[in-house]
């Protein structure tokens, strides 16, 4: 039945993970008994009937429609709901992999886990010796900005060759492989510095559109805090202190995100420094 229900999904252009993670926050809230609306708990024929009422906006399926954030604040409990920036988080859970936590707060889109998978790096203990990678504590926070930082550069190149990130082929290979297809002389250093300009690309649009940092690079509430039990028992990330490091990794400012002149000088991007001006700040 979930594969059913995710392959309807699919045929109703839902994304299966905002959709999912939708249904459950409402079955959750009624269980709470904050919405006293019938969404089921664990009935799948339930989830299913649910996902063709998102698809058409009828019934609760129009407020479900516009996602956990709006839903949760229609009813005053916004800080319940498990999204970062609009976009619901996926099952890869920061306090098993805190890399994520900063991954899902800096993503340019919200919470996606395909910003950078840097969960597989921590939880396999995989080392990405070229991308400067080691074995990594899933549950450290310090020494860690730098690495996911270089992973979403990394990850910025292969969305850009609309590249699957699971098969995971080694870095070297997709390094020739680009210079072979291209006929250029090209370097891993070539490659990750476009993934650097990638990326604070991405960084200087959102502000221009108006986005405020401080104000939107946060974890839920949910997510701040331990579990009782289980494998994660009593972890939780020391965003403040990560997402510090991570800013002076990438050269941003501290009080506003926005990325220092010479930064963007340096990777090449003088016209997005004219075009931004005051916007960007002077130094680091």
């Amino acid at each position: 039945m979930a594969t059913y229900i995710g392959s309807q999904c699919d045929a109703l252009g839902l994304d299966t993970i905002s959709a999912g993670s939708t249904i459950a926050f409402a079955m959750f809230l009624r269980e709470q008994g904050i919405i006293a609306d019938d969404v089921g708990w664990g009935d799948a024929p339930r989830a299913l009937q649910l996902v063709q009422m998102i698809a058409r906006r009828e019934g609760i399926g129009d407020a479900l429609a516009e996602g956990t954030q709006a839903f949760g604040a229609r009813y005053g409990v916004e800080g319940l709901a498990a999204q970062v920036n609009g976009l619901e988080v996926p099952m890869h859970d920061p306090r098993a992999a805190s890399g994520m936590a900063l991954v899902y707060a800096t993503s340019p889109i919200g919470a996606s886990h395909n910003f950078s998978d840097h969960y597989m790096i921590e939880i396999s203990g995989r080392i990405l010796e070229d991308l400067g990678i080691g074995a990594l504590d899933r549950f450290a926070t310090e020494g860690k900005a730098a690495s996911v930082a270089r992973h979403q550069d990394w990850r910025a190149v292969s969305a850009s060759l609309v590249q699957c990130t699971l098969p995971n082929p080694p870095v070297k290979n997709v390094v020739e492989m680009i210079a072979a297809a291209t006929g250029y002389d090209i370097t891993l250093a070539n490659v990750l510095m476009w993934g650097e300009r990638i990326s604070n690309l991405k960084r200087a649009l959102n502000l221009k559109l108006g986005y405020s940092a401080r104000a939107s690079e946060k974890l839920p509430e949910l997510l701040c805090k331990p579990l009782a039990d289980g494998g994660t028992e009593g972890h939780v990330p020391e965003f403040e202190p990560m997402l510090r490091e991570y800013y002076a990794a990438r050269d941003w400012d501290w009080a506003t995100g926005k990325p220092a002149r010479e930064k963007l000088l340096a990777l090449g991007m003088a016209e997005v420094a004219r075009d931004l001006g005051g916007a960007l700040v002077a130094g680091k």
